[in-house]
Order: C-alpha cells, then sequence, then structure tokens
C-alpha cells in the first residue's frame, strides 16, 4: 500500500508544477487579447484539476507520513502549506473565472489580474518551500 500511495504522491506532485507555471501563464494570458477567453478557460480548468490533485496530494501524503516516522512538527509544516495551497487555489479561482469571461472594464480587469498573479506567485512560493520540505524529512 505504501508504493502505491507513494506513486500516487510522486505523480500528483509533478502535476502540480502547473503551479509554478500560473504566474507566468497569467501574465502572457493578458497580453494575448484575441485569445484570452482560451487562454483563462485553460488557466481555470487546470486550477480546478490542480484541486483536485492537491487532494491526493494531502491523502497520500498524510498516509506516508504516518508510516514514515517523521517528526510531529515536520507533519504540522506540511499540512499547513498544502492547506494553504487549498486556500490559495480556491481564492484564485474567482479572479480566473471574471477575466476568463472577458466582461471586465480595464480598472477591474487589472485588479483582477493582480490578484490572480499575486496567488499564483504565492502559491508557487509555497509548492517551492513543499518540495525542499518533501526532500528534507528530518529538517524539523
Amino acid at each position: 500500500m505504501y508504493q502505491a500511495s507513494y506513486f500516487i504522491h510522486v505523480l500528483s506532485a509533478i502535476v502540480t508544477l502547473f503551479y509554478l507555471l500560473l504566474p507566468f501563464l497569467i501574465t502572457s494570458g493578458l497580453r494575448a487579447e484575441g485569445n484570452r477567453n482560451k487562454t483563462f478557460g485553460f488557466l481555470v480548468t487546470g486550477n480546478r484539476i490542480g484541486q483536485y490533485v492537491l487532494i491526493l496530494v494531502f491523502l497520500s501524503g498524510g498516509y506516508m507520513s504516518s508510516k514514515a516516522g517523521v517528526s510531529i512538527a515536520w507533519t504540522i509544516v506540511a499540512t499547513v502549506l498544502i492547506l494553504a495551497m487549498f486556500a490559495m487555489t480556491g481564492i484564485m479561482s474567482k479572479p480566473l473565472k471574471s477575466i476568463r469571461s472577458g466582461l471586465l472594464d480595464a480598472q477591474a480587469l487589472g485588479q483582477a489580474a493582480g490578484k490572480a498573479r499575486k496567488l499564483g506567485w504565492i502559491n508557487a512560493l509555497v509548492l517551492v518551500v513543499l518540495v525542499v520540505l518533501m526532500l528534507n524529512p528530518t529538517l524539523f
């Protein structure tokens, strides 16, 4: 069971690398005025898939940490960071969907894009910290 959970965890972690690219994709999507609807449709779909994949990461990681004998502090930090990613991806959904709709004026578009980009950068930073934490289970 541990090997299956490990496989799911690694595969899910690869899929979550989407969040490292997301701030750059938002910026490039804003430049493509003609294809903005398609680009942000892709980003909204990718974010939704990423949210489901985060559930797999959370469940498989929880099982593995219970079997691996890592410290309680390490488990708490990993859990808080995953929950932060859940929060950022959920909050990011609304600005991405509003940009996709194309019904925003220039000021509202700038605000939504800024919020989405900021949340994307926070999410990317949390993901990098999580990867460092996963590669160093004896850190705490």
